[in-house]
């Protein structure tokens, strides 16, 4: 009976060891690897499933669905386009000609970086793009992250 407990013990104890080595060293090297494999995804050119875009196909991730994964940043920020405010609660096909024009002016004075950025800002803002102007957008950003 001693010599069975003597090499329980012996286990216990040598998996606890490999189990902090493991911990220690390798766990940080699983989560670099991890952010690599996440980086890499999002550079593949195939196609998001479930995806209605039409951009879809350039990416593994919709535009608009990095849009709302985004949605951890809360903070609303404006990009000279206060004036779009004016439109909450609109639907997307509530909208004139003259109004989808004003849409369509801040976007195309956005710089290519601030894009998703002032997409996610909108979605914060309780804002919907008119219809026309969300398919424009959708085709400028899948355009600028080639």
């Amino acid at each position: 009976m001693k010599p069975a407990i003597v090499l329980l013990t012996i286990l216990v104890v040598g998996g606890a060891i490999v189990w902090l080595i493991d911990r220690l060293f390798y766990h940080t090297d699983k989560a670099e690897n991890l952010d690599e494999t996440e980086e890499n995804d999002a550079s593949d050119a195939t196609p998001a499933q479930g995806c209605t875009d039409e951009a879809c196909g350039i990416r593994s991730i919709c535009p608009s669905e990095q849009i709302l994964v985004s949605q951890c940043k809360r903070e609303v920020i404006y990009y000279d386009d206060e004036e779009l405010d004016g439109f909450a609660g609109r639907e997307a096909d509530g909208y004139t000609a003259e109004e989808e024009e004003q849409w369509r002016d801040v976007l195309y004075t956005l710089q290519p970086g601030d894009l998703l950025g002032w997409g996610q800002s909108i979605k914060h803002r309780g804002l919907i793009m008119p219809a026309s102007i969300q398919a424009e957008f959708l085709q400028l950003a899948a355009e600028n992250r080639l």
